[in-house]
């Protein structure tokens, strides 16, 4: 007759590889999409000028992006608003908080003319913390 071990049999651990790269591709995701939301001015795709001047950026407790595209509309953080609107939302905004700033992300093709009645919208409201996002140029381009 055939007699059973009464013996305990010792498993191998494993490593299980399969988990551990679901996890990481979640954070990789999670961190991608969030990514546009963190970084004022870049929800909204445009090409702003170049700059060879670098500044710090002093934010205060709270910073509302202004985006004007080439075509000559106008975003407030991702929302499409007129000059009228712009200043409505401006004043709400600084209603709430006193020391909000403002970042302009303006197109290089975009119309001066506009940049400057954004820029005098803000300041009618009393905001006169403004600033202008420009990309750095590259010590190559000059």
């Amino acid at each position: 007759m055939f007699k059973f071990k009464d013996e305990p049999v010792e498993e191998k651990p494993q490593l299980i590889i399969v988990p551990m790269v679901d996890v990481m591709l979640f954070l990789l995701a999670f961190f991608v999409l969030i990514a546009g939301s963190i970084i004022p001015g870049l929800a909204i795709k445009t090409n702003p000028p170049e700059t060879t001047q670098k500044t710090k950026v002093n934010i205060k407790k709270e910073t509302v992006t202004i985006t004007i595209k080439k075509d000559g509309s106008i975003y407030f953080k991702e929302k499409k608003v007129s000059l009228e609107d712009l200043k409505r939302l401006l004043k709400e905004a600084k209603r709430k908080n006193p020391l909000i700033s403002v970042a302009i992300n303006a197109d290089r093709d975009s119309k001066v003319q506009l940049l400057v009645s954004v820029m005098d919208t803000a300041q009618e409201v009393g905001i006169n913390s403004i600033g202008l996002i420009a990309k750095e140029k590259n010590e190559g381009n000059r």
